[in-house]
């Protein structure tokens, strides 16, 4: 039986990384990076990262940016999607600045790199080791006074890096395994992701 639904928000692309302080529960870089392949904005690139202070060290961009090539675009996703991510939900993003930057990003099956260029910061991050690969249906995601439908591939990965002008970042990702065997990490790629929403017309704001 064959199901249609609107409006798409987004398709695309939309891997995410947490990484923790070594040997530690505190969080020591938070991002999501979103390539749009259509959306009612256009297409383009945004990578949020958040860099919390105290457990990491003074950097260029300060405690993080939003950096993206297609600036409306990037403020849709984070206002209507990214700041409801559990990750996401005690990180101030207003407090970060949007930044035009040159965004790309390759995958050859093994990793997946990103990098981001502005006039005074490269921002380069690896997702790497691929541990299983599923698909995730989220009817009503929650987002504020609105919920969304969510498809997507989710690939948790072993390994995750990220640098900042040319400096790796001290950090390590979680993984687990559950009872079956399967894996979970706190560094994974989305893959054929889609978001069709507002569900209710409204869009996302906080309750």
């Amino acid at each position: 039986m064959t199901e249609i639904k609107r409006p798409v928000l987004f398709s695309g692309e939309n891997p995410g990384m947490t990484l923790y302080v070594p040997g530690t529960e505190q969080v020591a870089a938070i991002a999501s990076y979103w390539y749009c392949t259509d959306s009612p904005w256009g297409v383009g690139h945004a990578l949020i990262l958040w860099l919390p202070a105290g457990t990491t060290p003074p950097t260029v961009i300060g405690q993080g940016s939003i950096l993206a090539d297609n600036l409306d675009l990037a403020q849709i996703l984070v206002k209507n999607l990214t700041r409801h991510f559990p990750e996401f939900q005690d990180v101030p993003l207003e407090t970060l600045a949007y930044v035009d930057a040159d965004c790309n990003h390759t995958y050859d099956g093994a990793y997946y790199r990103v990098a981001c260029q502005t006039s005074d910061a490269r921002i380069e991050m690896e997702w790497g080791e691929v541990l299983d690969r599923k698909q995730v249906i989220w009817p009503q995601f929650p987002a504020g006074k609105t919920a969304y439908d969510l498809t997507t591939v989710i690939c948790p990965c072993r390994t995750g890096k990220i640098q900042i002008n040319g400096k790796l970042m001290e950090g390590e990702v979680n993984i687990a395994q559950n009872a079956e065997g399967q894996f979970s990490s706190t560094a994974f790629l989305a893959f054929a992701e889609t978001w069709i929403g507002p569900l209710n017309g409204e869009e996302g704001e906080e309750s």
